[in-house]
């Protein structure tokens, strides 16, 4: 778009001047933009007093007054020579044809006329039908707005259906779990309770070699069961290995797509600025064009002119027809002879005179009147010509600037709309995925479980076989492997914990996941319904813009700044809507869209009541209407082809999409990155001391803002008050502006309006800006208020409500300035904005292969849950396989449990012991890290003191200097008469040269004189052309105090421009101030960004510690839970021994019975044996009597004998009883002494249990604390992070406010001058016309009164005449003559008056035309010093500033390589230190180890002393579990890859290419040497007097050559501002390295986090804990996008095959225990 000259178009100008074309090249660049100096740098040509006379005038001024002098006599000589030339044209051309023509011509015109007017009300009915369509289309949209609604509704149900599903299936699985779990339970505590039972019936039996063998076979067994299941690992990583090789694979493919897109989409952006750049082609030829037809008009009015002049001679021959009519008549009369027939035909003569006179007399009336007539129009035509023609420019700038305005937001919508789009068809495809995986998943699954069920059946088989052989002997063995079991069984229960946390954990990320989809879903909605909404609006807007410039020019450009209010609403509201809830803002975008219809439709009705007026206006632009219907004919080819690259755009766009959607993907990426660190973030703030202190450092921070906060709040009184002020002096100048509208006659009153309206337009755009300004302020005042109230609450709930507003006032005042001041930072920002572009795209391939980690892991959860349940069933068979042998094992239990007390006391010492060294480690820690920072003191003081001495170094250096200089002065005293001689010759020869320009000087004045007598002589040829002049000075003198006045009035504007420019500069100043506010804020900022980095590392510190105490716990209760299980076994064991005790009293007590009834049988047998004695004697009497009683006799010794026996057996028996009793006493003693020792022992172990628990609950405590803390820490850090997105959202606001109004100053600079020019031009334009149209009014006043003279003369004449015919006949002849030939000269002298009032105006006219062209001259000449200055103050400070980088980059060299050579020296103290104490740490746990190794052995050895047969154990069995400890811990630990991490270059390393500005060799002759140059001798004269043309000849060359000469400075600083802008990228790149060289200085005071850091960073694996220290390595080393790029991918495992030659490996050879 070209840039044309303020002022009138060329049309209206004249001849062009001969400096035409050289003050143009001032305001034009190349690429059409306007040079931005000359709007900000006030003119210096203003600053002098604004003087009435000419004699004050310096010399220059004079000389330059004078040449304009000189141009304007030069240019009313041409006119005059041609005005003369066209008037004998006219006089030698013969008469035209009539007015008939022109009326057949204007009627044509008519007809065309009223034709185009119905074709345009036919165009306005389309339109019309248009906008109903559109409305139509609209409703029609809002439908499918609403279908599409339902349809996303129904999508999520569905899926909160499936996720409940899910729910429901996990709910089952768990409680299959546990109901297993509860089974196996009872199962075990039934098998328990059937082992005590049969403990009573079982004894001990077993040979202790046999065991001892059949441990061996075990042990020998073992081996190869570890070698299949390492086989089995083997397997897994390998196929983990392929996996992550093929994920690597996905991603590399998806770099190369997204590189080749990138390249894509650079091509299309190459393409686009192509077809710009034709669009800017083709609106220069329009210009072209426009300014062809400009150039007809101007012929078109010159023809015009011509057909005036026509219409004039006709006039005059038909007057001269009529004279000579009357002339021969009059001869005829005097040639008749008769004397009768004079007198019959004198009546007859003056009858025919009088009849010709009035004929006459009307005609030239009506040619009069036609004449005036026509000059109005031709002087309205003119003025409504070029008020059309740049009305014209204007709308077709503003319909271009709104074309492109469209098509940016087309795109920009179009674009959204594809990301939207992409983003919910990524969205269904990864459901789709994740669906697929499942099943795929599922399938592997049963797979799996089937293979893992036969290998089980397998090993069932052959254990059941092993268990079989070894029942009877395997009581040791079972004991261990049960225990073994056990662990096993509780790290398999804390696993599985750990898994169903991660399975929520990943159900809460699914779940957020298909919120944010919600979210997009709706966004995408409402955005479409917006966006089709704001197309078809624009499309309506362009369709009224494009038919109003066909229609109508005037009303277009009145409606431009409503469709500007138009597109900054849309533009709001569309930033309103993306900080506040979508759903109730499509609501109210919708009534908006409908009110602003209803308002479209109330402004075509007003649209349609123009054309009614413009119709009746139509029938003035008849003249013009041919060439609109041309130009309209133009615009319409030209609107056919922007339709048709219209299509082409849309085309491109249409293609443009598949590759934007590539985009949206990064985006949602993107998104789920963000929410990801988030929950990073929030991982963060967890210690409460180094919060609290923090805290009290924001406090101290808001104190200070609260300070700022009350200056502002001063300023905003300061801001009402001039606004108060504004607006009283914008009634004082209300009521001027009514005063001086009184005042009409005075044109400076005028000027004074002109200006106060200027003022007054300023005014109330400050005061607008002020408001506006104001506004946001309350509006922020009140969101930070909300928010500051909150966290007071939150931090301290005693503050006091006015406390809290005062806080609030503080934090407003800061957060509003650092808002201000990031508009500084903008490039930077937007180079960070690319940097973390390039992050988030490395995190959303990271966050794409944690997706992946989290499904393997939900994958392995369900696997886990299956072989615990196949664990479960082995342990249920096993247990059962067991009992048959635990039966038998019951009896050495009572033996072991003694052995498990002992052992429980040894774990008890040793957990004890193992504390006490937890404790002591870490107070050694403690000391080491005391004694680091004391070292680190003590390095920094002896760093102080070297520098101290370093300085007294120097110091004596320059002491010892200074006496070396003195030295040689006082010894070397013949150097000095050696310098004095050579002084004097100096001199001397100084003095002869001095002599030898004197001699010059002397001819030079010999030739002055002779010069000077030469120009007496033409001094004096010069005062005679005076007098010459002097006539024609007298007629100018009048034209020149008119010109001196308008001087005057020229100076006054200046003036006052100069006021306005110091208005500028002061509030430039004010802008400057709210700058460096901005800056302070920026710094406060960054402060707070690098303490909050600071607590990021700290809380990862601590999140360290917290993970220790929490393993520490573990194992405490893990340590528990074993003491709890042997007080259980040991209370199962004691009820064992109850039962037995009860049994054997039940039996002592049987015992004791059965005696006392064989005591009660022994008294009744003793009785029947005395009862027997008396009987036998009895007998023994009676046998003598008979033989038959001897027989009886014998029977009854035979029964004596065999009852004596029974005695005997009987007394035997009750022996055997009592020894039985005895015994049975003797084990009831041996129990009650081992119940007490059960006692005491279970009292111990009670004793140790509370010991125990009194520690859990400390340590949950502790646990409960640091869990507060840290609840405490993510509310605190959420609050913050919120605050923290308010304040960027605001930041973001301020900027786009701060753009909008630098555009609108912009704008507004640039209509302020537009405005000036254009208020000076049509001053100086209406001025003219005043002078002409008063100087026409006493013309016409002074006409009026002469003709009213004339006519009362003539009345008098005929009166006369009338008297004379009667009295004298005679003498009427002679009277006749006399008076025909008196009309005849009175026509000739009122021609000869109308020529000279013609040659009048035209002389004003030039004169006007060349006051503007010289005012407009000396403006230019003025701009174009300005800019000579400004280049060459520019130039100065660039260099200076060049100066001061180069020097400040050497400084910072130097403190560069110290800092790196200190770094070092550092580097290698802290590594050695790190090695030692890496190998006493390595020491003392192969110390702990080999301790425990062989407290282990011992116990062993004990265990199988305490058998029954001891026998000695083979050394292999100890030294197994060493070798399978070490085993495991060569498994557990894989070696790092230190050859695959590439070593990179340092930041410092890189060399800085400075450039030479080569000063151009060419010598440029300068102003006062091209003036004085041969070619121009003569001193320019004084400015009345005429110049000849030889003089004018040599002036116009000087001229020129000055010109030529600004051109080439010009050239030469364009050339040097090019090469100081390279220099000034190559200045800000070395800044850029600087300041992350001293950031990285900062971040380097914490090396022992920073090799921690390294150090993980280096054994971790490539995966997402790598890139998950990618953030902190960056924040600490302050990388370049390039190291961060190669870290990314070492991280992702992309550089595993790299050469292992240069690797990290080389600068950690000597690392003991990583080779």
């Amino acid at each position: 778009m070209e840039v044309t000259l303020p002022g009138r178009p060329d049309w209206d100008r004249g001849p062009p001047s001969p400096r035409g074309a050289f003050p143009s090249r001032g305001l034009r660049h190349g690429d059409g933009r306007r040079d931005p100096v000359q709007d900000g740098v006030a003119s210096p040509a203003t600053s002098g007093t604004g003087k009435s006379k000419l004699e004050t005038l310096p010399k220059e001024d004079l000389i330059k007054f004078a040449k304009k002098q000189m141009m304007l006599i030069q240019k009313a000589k041409a006119r005059c020579a041609e005005l003369e030339k066209e008037i004998e044209e006219f006089k030698t051309k013969p008469v035209a044809g009539g007015t008939g023509d022109i009326i057949k011509a204007l009627t044509e015109r008519l007809d065309a006329l009223l034709l185009e007017k119905a074709e345009s009300e036919q165009q306005c009915l389309y339109l019309k039908k248009e906008n109903i369509k559109m409305k139509q289309e609209v409703e029609d949209s809002i439908t499918k707005m609403e279908d599409v609604h339902k349809e996303f509704e129904q999508s999520q149900g569905n899926y909160v259906k499936e996720i409940e599903n899910l729910k429901n299936e996990l709910m089952a699985v768990h409680s299959k779990h546990s109901e297993d779990k509860a089974s196996l339970q009872k199962e075990l505590e039934e098998a328990t309770k059937k082992q005590l039972e049969l403990s009573e019936q079982l004894k001990f039996q077993g040979n202790c070699e046999d065991n001892v063998k059949k441990l061996q076979e075990i042990q020998n067994i073992k081996p190869v069961f570890e070698e299949q299941i390492l086989y089995l690992q083997k397997q897994l990583s390998t196929a983990t290995n392929e996996k992550e090789q093929e994920i690597t694979h996905l991603q590399e493919v998806i770099e190369a797509n997204s590189q080749r897109y990138q390249k894509d989409i650079n091509s299309l952006q190459e393409e686009l600025l192509q077809l710009k750049v034709a669009h800017q082609e083709e609106v220069k030829d329009l210009m072209c064009q426009i300014e062809a037809s400009a150039k007809e008009r101007e012929a078109e009015v010159s023809n015009l002119n011509q057909l005036k002049e026509n219409l004039v001679r006709q006039c005059e021959a038909s007057v001269k027809n009529i004279q000579e009519k009357y002339e021969c008549e009059l001869e005829n009369l005097e040639n008749a002879p008769d004397a009768s027939h004079e007198n019959q035909m004198c009546p007859m003569l003056l009858q025919e005179e009088a009849f010709v006179e009035q004929v006459v007399n009307e005609k030239i009336k009506h040619l009069e009147n036609t004449l005036k007539e026509l000059e109005s129009q031709h002087s309205i035509l003119k003025d409504e010509v070029t008020y059309m023609n740049n009305l014209k420019l204007k709308l077709e700038l503003d319909a271009q600037h709104i074309k492109d305005e469209f098509f940016h937001e087309r795109e920009d919508l179009e674009f959204k709309i594809n990301e939207l789009l992409l983003a919910k068809e990524e969205q269904s495809c990864v459901i789709e995925k994740l669906k697929s995986e499942l099943e795929d998943s599922n399938k592997q699954f049963c797979c799996i479980v089937e293979q893992h069920n036969k290998e089980v059946q397998r090993l069932k088989e052959q254990h059941q076989k092993e268990i079989s052989e070894l029942t009877e002997t395997f009581l040791s063995g079972s004991e261990k492997e049960k225990l073994t079991l056990m662990f096993e069984i509780q790290g398999l229960k804390e696993h599985c914990e750990n898994l169903q946390q991660e399975k929520q954990e990943a159900i809460l990320n699914y779940e957020s996941l298909r919120e944010i989809m919600e979210i997009l879903q709706t966004e995408l909605g409402e955005s479409a319904g917006k966006i089709s909404q704001e197309f078809e609006s624009m499309k309506q807007q362009q369709a009224s813009d494009v038919n109003e410039l066909q229609q109508k020019l005037r009303t277009a450009f009145n409606e431009k700044d409503a469709l500007l209010e138009t597109v900054n609403r849309l533009q709001r509201e569309n930033e309103k809507l993306s900080q506040q809830e979508l759903v109730p803002e499509l609501e109210n975008t919708i009534k908006s869209l409908q009110e602003k219809n209803e308002v479209c439709l109330v402004s075509l009705s007003q649209r349609d009541t123009m054309l009614q007026e413009l119709e009746a206006k139509i029938s003035s632009l008849t003249e013009e209407k041919n060439d609109f219907i041309s130009k309209i004919k133009t615009s319409h080819e030209e609107m056919d082809n922007l339709h048709k690259k219209c299509e082409r755009e849309e085309k491109l766009i249409v293609e443009l999409r598949g590759k934007v959607e590539q985009t949206s993907h990064c985006n949602s990426e993107l998104e789920q990155k963000v929410n990801e660190l988030r929950g990073e973030l929030e991982e963060t703030l967890k210690e409460k001391d180094q919060n609290n202190q923090k805290l009290e450092k924001l406090m101290v921070q808001l104190k200070t803002v609260s300070e700022d906060q009350e200056a502002l709040s001063s300023e905003v009184k300061s801001l009402y008050e001039e606004n108060n002020r504004l607006s009283s002096e914008k009634n004082q100048l209300n009521r001027d502006l009514e005063v001086l509208l009184s005042q009409k006659e005075d044109v400076m009153l005028k000027e004074h309006i002109s200006e106060l309206e200027k003022k007054l337009q300023v005014t109330i755009t400050e005061r607008d800006n002020l408001s506006t300004l104001f506004e946001n302020e309350q509006v922020q005042k009140l969101f930070v208020k909300t928010q500051l109230y909150g966290f007071l609450k939150q931090m301290e709930s005693k503050v006091s409500e006015e406390d809290e507003e005062q806080d609030v006032v503080n934090i407003l005042q800061a957060v509003g300035e650092s808002l201000a001041k990031i508009n500084e930072e903008k490039h930077n920002l937007i180079f960070q904005y690319d940097e973390r572009v390039a992050e988030l795209e490395k995190k959303t391939k990271c966050l794409q292969e944690e997706n992946a980690v989290q499904h393997e892991e939900l994958q392995s959860l369900l696997r886990d849950h299956e072989q615990e349940k196949v664990l479960l069933r082995k342990e249920l068979e096993e247990t059962l396989s067991h009992k048959e042998a635990l039966q038998s094992d019951l009896l050495e239990m009572k033996n072991a449990n003694e052995k498990t007390r002992l052992e429980n006391q040894n774990l008890l010492s040793q957990v004890e012991e193992a504390s006490q060294n937890l404790h002591s480690k870490n107070k050694t820690q403690n000391e080491k890290e005391q004694s680091f920072v004391r070292e680190l003191e003590n390095l920094r003081l002896s760093q102080e003191q070297k520098e101290a001495e370093l300085q007294d170094v120097r110091a004596e250096l320059l002491l010892l200097k200074d006496s070396l200089e003195k030295s040689p002065v006082e010894n070397d005293q013949p150097s000095l008469v050696k310098e004095l001689e050579e002084k004097i010759g100096y001199l001397e020869k100084e003095s002869k040269e001095k002599e030898e320009k004197i001699n010059k000087i002397k001819l030079v004045a010999v030739k002055a004189k002779k010069e000077l007598d030469s120009s007496k002589r033409e001094a004096q040829t010069l005062r005679e052309e005076l007098e010459s002049v002097r006539s024609e000075k007298d007629q100018l003198s009048t034209s020149m105090r008119d010109l001196i006045q308008g001087a005057e009035s020229y100076k006054n504007l200046l003036l006052e421009y100069d006021k306005q420019s110091e208005q500028l500069d002061v509030e430039k100043e004010r802008a400057n101030n709210f700058e460096h506010h901005i800056e302070e804020l920026t710094r406060q900022l960054r402060n707070s960004t690098f303490q909050c980095e600071k607590l990021n590392s700290d809380n990862e510190d601590l999140l360290a510690r917290i993970e220790t105490l929490q393993s520490n716990a573990k194992l405490l209760e893990v340590q528990i839970l074993e003491v709890q299980k042997a007080k259980a076994v040991a209370d199962k064991e004691l009820e064992a021994e109850k039962l037995q005790k009860e049994q054997k009293i039940k039996e002592h007590a049987s015992s004791v019975n059965e005696l006392e009834e064989l005591q009660l049988q022994l008294q009744k047998e003793k009785k029947q044996l005395q009862k027997t004695m008396q009987e036998l004697e009895l007998v023994r009497k009676d046998a003598q009597q008979t033989t038959l009683m001897n027989m009886e006799i014998a029977d009854y010794e035979r029964l004596m004998k065999e009852l004596n026996q029974k005695l005997a057996n009987k007394n035997s028996k009750i022996e055997d009883l009592e020894q039985e009793i005895k015994i049975q006493k003797q084990k009831q003693e041996t129990l009650q002494e081992e119940m007490a020792s059960l006692q005491s022992s279970v009292q111990q172990s009670e004793e140790k249990n509370t010991k125990i628990k009194q520690l859990l609950v400390k340590t949950k405590k502790e646990l409960a604390d640091s869990k507060q803390a840290e609840t405490d820490h993510l509310i605190l850090q959420a609050s913050l992070k919120g605050e923290l997105e308010a304040s960027q959202q605001q930041v973001e606001v301020y900027k786009i406010q701060l753009a909008d109004i630098t555009s609108e100053k912009h704008k507004v600079h640039e209509q302020l001058k537009t405005s000036a020019d254009q208020h000076q031009r049509t001053l100086s334009a209406y001025q003219q016309k005043v002078t002409a149209l008063q100087e026409e009014c006493h013309a016409a006043k002074a006409e009026q009164a002469t003709i009213a003279s004339e006519f009362e003369n003539y009345k008098v004449r005929v009166h006369n005449v009338l008297k004379q015919q009667k009295n004298k006949s005679v003498s009427q002849t002679e009277t006749e003559g006399a008076k025909q030939e008196r009309e005849h000269l009175e026509m000739l002298i009122d021609q000869l008056k109308i020529k000279l009032q013609d040659t009048q105006n035209n002389l004003q006219i030039n004169v006007s035309e060349l006051q503007m062209l010289q005012s407009e001259h000396d403006t230019l000449l003025e701009r174009h010093n300005k800019m000579l200055q400004e280049t060459v103050s520019k130039e100065a400070e660039l260099r200076e500033k060049l100066c001061s980088i180069q020097s400040e980059n050497m400084m910072l060299k130097s403190e560069h390589a110290q800092t790196v050579s200190q770094l070092t020296s550092q580097n290698e103290v802290l590594r050695s230190s790190f090695r030692d104490q890496v190998r006493h740490l390595q020491e003392e746990h192969r110390k702990t180890m080999e301790t425990l190794q062989q407290q282990l052995s011992k116990v062993e050895a004990q265990l199988f002393q305490l058998k029954s047969e001891p026998t000695t154990r083979s050394p292999a069995s100890s030294h197994q579990p060493l070798k399978n400890l070490r085993e495991r811990r060569s498994t557990d630990l894989p070696l790092p890859d230190m050859y695959t991490i590439t070593r990179e270059e340092g930041e410092g390393m890189e060399t800085t290419d400075t450039e030479s500005v080569s000063s151009s060799g060419t010598h440029t002759q300068s102003l006062e040497q091209l003036l004085n140059s041969p070619e121009t001798k003569l001193e320019p004269p004084l400015w009345h007097a005429e110049f000849t043309k030889e003089e004018l000849v040599q002036k116009l060359s000087s001229t020129t050559k000055s010109a030529d000469h600004l051109n080439v400075l010009l050239r030469e600083t364009e050339a040097t501002n090019a090469i100081l802008m390279e220099q000034i990228k190559l200045l800000k790149s070395e800044i850029r390295r600087l300041e992350r060289n001293q950031e990285r200085e900062k971040s380097v005071a914490n090396l022992e986090y920073l090799k921690n850091v390294l150090l993980q960073f280096i054994f971790l694996k490539p995966g997402s804990e790598k890139e998950r220290l990618l953030p902190v390595i960056d924040t600490m080393l302050q990388l370049s996008p390039e190291e961060k790029g190669k870290l990314a991918a070492i991280a992702q495992g992309e550089e595993e095959n790299a050469s292992r030659s240069s690797g990290w490996a080389s600068y950690l050879h000597s690392w003991s225990g990583l080779r």
